[in-house]
């Protein structure tokens, strides 16, 4: 995953490293090697439980129902149609694609048992190290809005997050520095199961250490949505 994070957060981590070993860290290097299927099983198993949580929204018992319908079936066209934006769209289709007879054992049964490999790896891991250290994105912070029109490149974004998600264990998301064009570069600390306290006080000493706030300004850009 190294080729395809950005010089610029690259240099930002590196140098939020080095503050780290002068605090006193033991700092190694390690690999988990999930980052290339974590991804995928991310988004089988999100979209899986979206378009099975999400089901129930029919414009009859929960949710937004649309006026002027006809029937029940057109109720349900309508209100699903008008109360849900596109991307939860994209997921509930996907989702009940990846559920569906024929492909479920083939997608999600699947996925659930990449989900225990990531979850293993992680455990094995937290055997050595107490804090893991990676980039919240392989990109800095964009403007508004300003990838709306290419989910799958907004889905490529969370590479270095989704894979805490699948395996459950605690992480942070702090600034570590700005970009050439003033937007804030993220660095993510990854905690074991349960140990919630050691990744806030690694944050902490960290955020103490820069004053991000006072010496930092980001430039926030807005999109045209």
């Amino acid at each position: 995953m190294e080729n395809g994070i950005n010089e610029e957060v690259k240099e930002a981590l590196e140098k939020a490293i080095e503050k780290y070993k002068e605090l006193g860290a033991i700092v190694e290097e390690t690999s988990l090697d999930v980052s290339e299927y974590s991804l995928a099983t991310y988004y089988i198993i999100a979209c899986a439980e979206a378009s099975s949580n999400l089901g129930r929204f029919d414009g009859i018992r929960y949710g937004y129902r649309a006026e002027k319908c006809s029937d029940l079936k057109e109720i349900f066209v309508k209100s699903r149609s008008e109360g849900f934006g596109e991307e939860v769209k994209r997921r509930i289709i996907l989702g009940t694609y990846v559920l569906s007879s024929g492909y479920y054992d083939a997608y999600y049964k699947k996925a659930q048992k990449v989900r225990t490999l990531v979850r293993e790896k992680f455990a094995k891991e937290f055997e050595k190290y107490d804090v893991l250290l990676t980039p919240t994105s392989p990109i800095t912070a964009f403007g508004l809005g300003e990838k709306s029109e290419n989910p799958l490149e907004m889905y490529l974004s969370d590479i270095c997050t989704v894979s805490i998600n699948i395996a459950g264990v605690p992480g942070i998301s702090i600034p570590c520095g700005l970009d050439k064009a003033g937007m804030p570069i993220g660095m993510q600390l990854v905690g074991n199961y349960f140990d919630e306290e050691t990744i806030l006080n690694a944050a902490y000493t960290y955020e103490k250490a820069i004053n991000f706030r006072e010496n930092c300004k980001p430039t926030f850009k807005g999109g045209d949505k």
